[in-house]
């Protein structure tokens, strides 16, 4: 009788269920070992995902199913001894220290990423005119007929596959074939495809944009007599979360022209981590103000949402996009890119998974916060971490920068539409906007009471006055002078009585009232959670577009409020003032509920 510690049946069980977001990225562990065999040849690697479907009696209208997949490279190929300690768990060629500058360092890749996904891999690998085969298969480890890796067999490639892949066999290289698909999430290739090519795309830009490996995806349908229908065909293109690449996976005209623009120089921090000094690079871009006004339902705009986030980069490669650092309710967190690289060396700060799929060291931390919530001194706090080569210390100084890079940027975008608002407001000839139609109740209600406002007065005033005073004030928003001053011409001349600003202020308030040259200003409060809950919730599908009715409903309850304080006086209008004030506390609070 046998008394295993970890039974073999429940052992491989586990070992599938390892934890892959889904097949694309299981799949991308097979690419990892492509390309990291590729990385001492002279010329770029090919790697192919080749998917096979076939007509599925068991399946509704007999519709075709994916049945098998394989991976190729023309790569470096392996030796008859290499081939089988690629086959077992932990056992890979970048194990040492001093050999882990690469993407593959954990030797888990090509059995743990194929169990999770097939019940049978086989593998075909050539180099120095040898081709050897070996495999794994789950039924046979469950039931106890194998137990070692099979010994490599001298083998050549089934003529199926060689049909199938883009070009000549190669002098070296390696073909990853998974049968018996039992755990695959998507049932037809072309699925599977269209998922992973925006990912793949995306983990390897760096090495697709320089040329350095060429990634095919392509899908086929299996009709009989080993004949195959090509359903998809395709090369991958980089897809670059800094929207600077260019020959990318975005919509035209962004595929060959960056959307975004760099957001200064890169940063290197050289942050100390065991006894030694590392270097970690931030990139950060903004999007160009011709990109932000499109709006956030273009295509560029549902294609940045796609890759919003920080970028953790390991040796080119992406481990994942991090959404720690972004505000959930703003919509316009998909305007900015933020990517950090540092080595394999960081491995430990970063807590990369063996999988490859995240860094779960890395997220937002505040240092202060952390201080204080353990009662202790900022200075003791550090002396602590450093003390216990914590991985955090490192982490706060690469956190606190990406913080200050985001603040300066987040400032920047929200300034890059407001005065393109103010300038629709001024020319909507057709009376359609909030400005407009709040502008014709209030002249009814001045018919009806007469000119009660503070600002009425000062619409007397010759209109080149009224001009001079409303352009110092949309300049504001970042217009050149001739754009303010037009704007501000044709505020006077059309007579409208409403004008909306977005900036940061102190206080509470979710708005601020003032009035200058006859028009009353209402400013929108950019540091109040409510601006980015509401009004840029509601403003970012605007471009080219009329205003939504819940955001002109929203702004003409503004303009009645403003309109309330402009009439009142003495201790009426401080108690207005001081109303709204604590509203906007209040505000503040149930907001911030909603954020945690």
């Amino acid at each position: 009788m046998s008394f295993a510690i970890i039974p073999q049946k429940l052992s491989i069980k586990a070992m599938r269920s390892s934890g892959y977001k889904d097949s694309a990225y299981a799949i991308a562990e097979l690419i990892d070992n492509s390309i990291q065999a590729g990385e001492k040849l002279s010329r770029p690697v090919s790697v192919e995902v080749i998917c096979v479907d076939k007509a599925g009696y068991d399946s509704p209208g007999g519709r075709r199913r994916l049945d098998r997949l394989a991976v190729y490279d023309n790569a470096c190929g392996m030796d008859k001894e290499t081939l089988r300690r690629a086959l077992q768990f932990g056992v890979g060629n970048h194990l040492e220290e001093d050999d882990q500058k690469g993407i593959g360092k954990f030797g888990m890749g090509l059995p743990n990423s194929s169990i999770s996904q097939a019940r049978r891999v086989d593998v075909y690998t050539w180099r120095d005119g040898e081709t050897w085969h070996s495999y794994l298969d789950v039924d046979d480890i469950q039931e106890g007929r194998l137990v070692d890796v099979p010994e490599p067999q001298a083998s050549v490639l089934p003529p199926e596959w060689l049909c199938l892949i883009s070009g000549d066999q190669g002098e070296s290289g390696t073909l990853v074939i998974w049968t018996q698909l039992d755990l695959m999430k998507w049932k037809q290739s072309t699925a599977l495809l269209r998922n992973a090519e925006l990912m793949i795309g995306r983990i390897y830009r760096y090495f697709i944009n320089t040329k350095k490996a060429t990634i095919r995806l392509a899908a086929y349908e299996e009709i009989s007599g080993g004949r195959f229908n090509s359903v998809s065909d395709d090369f991958v293109r980089p897809n670059d979360p800094l929207m600077l690449m260019t020959g990318t996976s975005a919509p035209a005209p962004y595929d060959d022209t960056p959307a975004f623009e760099p957001f200064g120089e890169p940063q290197e921090l050289e942050v100390g981590y065991g006894g030694q000094s590392h270097i970690v690079t931030i990139a950060a871009s903004i999007c160009k103000v011709e990109t932000r006004k499109r709006g956030g339902s273009s295509s560029i705009g549902s294609f940045a949402k796609k890759n919003q986030g920080v970028s953790v980069v390991r040796a080119d490669r992406e481990l994942e996009l991090n959404r720690s650092f972004e505000n959930s309710y703003d919509p316009r967190e998909r305007w900015w890119g933020v990517e950090v690289a540092f080595t394999p060396a960081l491995d430990e700060v970063f807590g990369v998974s063996n999988n490859k799929q995240s860094a779960t060291g890395f997220h937002r931390l505040d240092i202060d916060d952390d201080a204080a919530a353990h009662g202790m001194s900022l200075a003791d706090y550090q002396e602590q971490l450093r003390l216990d080569n914590d991985p955090r210390l490192p982490m706060y100084e690469i956190s606190k920068a990406i913080d200050k890079l985001l603040e300066t940027m987040r400032d920047q975008i929200a300034r890059m539409r407001e005065g393109e608002r103010i300038e629709r407001a001024a020319q909507g000839e057709d009376g359609s906007t909030a400005e407009d139609i709040a502008t014709r109740a209030l002249r009814r209600r001045q018919e009806k009471l007469g000119a009660t406002g503070a600002s009425d007065k000062d619409e007397n005033k010759p209109d080149d006055e009224r001009a001079d005073v409303l352009t110092g004030e949309i300049e504001q928003e970042g217009l050149d002078p001739a754009k303010a001053r037009e704007i501000a011409v044709s505020y006077v001349k059309r007579k409208i009585k409403f004008l909306f600003r977005h900036a940061d202020f102190p206080g509470f308030a979710v708005f601020d009232v003032t009035s200058k040259a006859g028009v009353i200003i209402i400013t929108i409060n950019t540091k109040h959670p409510a601006h980015a809950h509401l009004f840029e919730l509601l403003r970012e599908g605007e471009a080219d577009t009329p205003e939504s009715p819940a955001l002109q409903g929203l702004k003409l309850l503004l303009t009645a409020w403003a309109r309330m304080e402009d009439e009142a006086s003495g201790e009426r209008k401080i108690e207005l003032e001081d109303i709204r004030g604590e509203w906007g506390r209040i505000a503040r609070d149930f907001l911030r509920e909603a954020d945690e």
